[in-house]
């Protein structure tokens, strides 16, 4: 097994630190283990002896408390200091990406190259009295993270900074670069005009029980209403996931068949077809599935995860060839994996939808922070700009959903959770607790990232109003009195800058 020395100070040793906690194998997949705390040691006992790495919440001075990881590592007798993992695996990727993203070019004076040697200096130190000064040796480590991180974070912005100017310059952004996701059941006529100005895209959520909350008719009147007023302005619309099985979005009477996937996977043919033939004129583009790949509320075996991942975009595509089909994919990180044996690396899944040649057009990567709920928990910039180019290498356009919210969550504020976790502050911080001005920041600088791929086809964020059914309460542009946010305001000046014009009214 691993065992880690926490640092020898107040600010560690407690419980939460192991909330996130899990260990992650030589194919960046999550392993199962079992992760615990005492006395000041952090123990990871896992059955497959292979050179692990541990990701856990930690605290990080002024730039928060972030999910971070060490380098994969051997078992050995005496226990690994923490800090000096964390802090190795964050400069070797620094550098990493230095050469990947071939920025050494940049002056010497700039940010990222002052505070990554800044890093490498404080690392050095830390080497250096580990043996015979650990508390030292800690205090050296924990600044030579901290200086890394920022180091890493202004790396991400400056290469997303030249890839996007470039992306604009050449006119390589797609129309519809930027979008925003809308409740079905939360539409007035003040978020519509907002979102007339703002997105290139609007993004209906249409979960599977709101559009079929009994099993004997269909209730088509919202989607309706959204459907026809985005016709009339001739604002394209995307719409989905038609087929999801986490918690809220299956109907009630679906579960009676729970372990008869043949009557499942033919209830999900009907849904589709009656759904997409019935707006396949004015849709232009479909989330068909999300998540499946986390498999938590329904015994599916993997083929029959890659059946209706098969059988539900070939459909789509056979209604609407010219639509675009896509296949969502949740928690992006795979903590799941760790703890759901029935369950597929999201990286994995993706691998495979797309080597088994099945008919699609791209993944809707979901990106949300700031709730203690599974794959929720805070990363840095540089953690998301790796993510994207990660999922991007596969080959496949994406649409990357983001959000985070503009207050702290706490747990009065959830409805319906994929896990026993607390809502609360423990989740996280990104620089600071979250307010609408770090919501803005946050909302600014993961769009710039994005949109800066040249496979990233749209920036969608997930909400555009507050209501009480939301999934990640608070992350809405709009409070619930449709007040706008700061977050709203930065949107409309990228907007300006990627030289998107308003849509017109057909």
């Amino acid at each position: 097994m691993l065992r880690f020395y926490l640092p020898l100070s107040d600010t560690f040793g407690q419980e939460w630190i192991t909330r996130n906690a899990h260990a992650i194998g030589p194919d960046s997949h999550p392993l199962r283990a079992t992760i615990s705390l005492e006395e000041g040691v952090l123990t990871v006992d896992r059955r497959d002896l292979v050179a692990t790495a541990v990701a856990l919440l930690y605290p990080v001075g002024e730039l928060g408390q972030l999910t971070l990881q060490t380098c994969l590592l051997p078992d050995r007798d005496h226990p690994y200091r923490l800090s000096i993992e964390l802090a190795r695996h964050r400069l070797m990727n620094l550098y990493a990406l230095l050469e990947e993203w071939a920025m050494f070019d940049l002056p010497q004076d700039h940010p990222v190259h002052r505070r990554a040697r800044e890093a490498r200096q404080a690392f050095i130190e830390a080497l250096c009295v580990v043996h015979d000064d650990p508390a030292a040796a800690d205090h050296h480590a924990h600044n030579a993270l901290i200086a890394a991180i920022d180091a890493s974070e202004e790396l991400a912005l400056a290469h997303a900074e030249l890839l996007l100017e470039r992306r604009i310059q050449t006119g390589k952004l797609p129309p519809h670069a930027l979008g925003i996701g809308v409740p079905l059941a939360h539409a007035s006529d003040h978020a519509m005009k907002i979102l007339a100005g703002v997105g290139s895209l609007v993004a209906l959520q249409c979960p599977w029980n709101a559009l079929a909350p009994e099993e004997d008719g269909n209730r088509w009147d919202d989607m309706d209403r959204w459907v026809d007023w985005a016709s009339e302005r001739n604002i394209p619309l995307a719409a989905g996931p038609l087929i999801s099985f986490e918690t809220g979005h299956v109907p009630d009477w679906v579960y009676i068949w729970e372990h008869d996937f043949e009557t499942i996977r033919d209830l999900i043919y009907d849904h589709v077809e009656r759904v997409v033939t019935r707006y396949k004129d004015r849709v232009a583009v479909w989330n068909v599935v999300s998540g499946l790949h986390v498999n938590q509320n329904f015994p599916f075996s993997f083929d029959q995860v890659m059946d209706i991942t098969r059988t539900a975009t070939r459909l789509v595509k056979r209604i609407q060839p010219v639509s675009r089909a896509l296949i969502g994919l949740r928690q992006p990180f795979g903590e799941y994996f760790a703890a759901n044996v029935r369950s597929i690396p999201p990286a994995l899944y993706a691998d495979l939808v797309v080597q088994a040649g099945n008919v699609f057009d791209g993944f809707s990567l979901q990106i949300l922070m700031g709730q203690a709920q599974p794959g929720q928990f805070c990363r840095d910039l540089m953690q998301l700009a790796t993510l994207i180019d990660r999922y991007g290498a596969l080959g496949k356009p994406l649409q990357v959903v983001i959000g985070v919210p503009s207050s702290p969550v706490t747990s009065e504020m959830i409805n319906d959770t994929d896990s026993d976790l607390p809502a609360d502050s423990e989740c996280g911080i990104w620089r600071r607790p979250w307010n609408a001005t770090v919501q803005g920041h946050w909302l600014e600088a993961v769009t710039q990232i994005a949109a800066s791929r040249p496979f990233v086809e749209t920036v969608l964020w997930k909400e555009v109003v507050d209501h009480p059914d939301m999934s990640l309460p608070l992350a809405g542009l709009l409070a619930e009195n449709l007040e706008p946010k700061p977050a709203a305001a930065r949107l409309l000046e990228l907007r300006k800058r990627f030289n998107l014009q308003p849509q017109q009214p057909a």
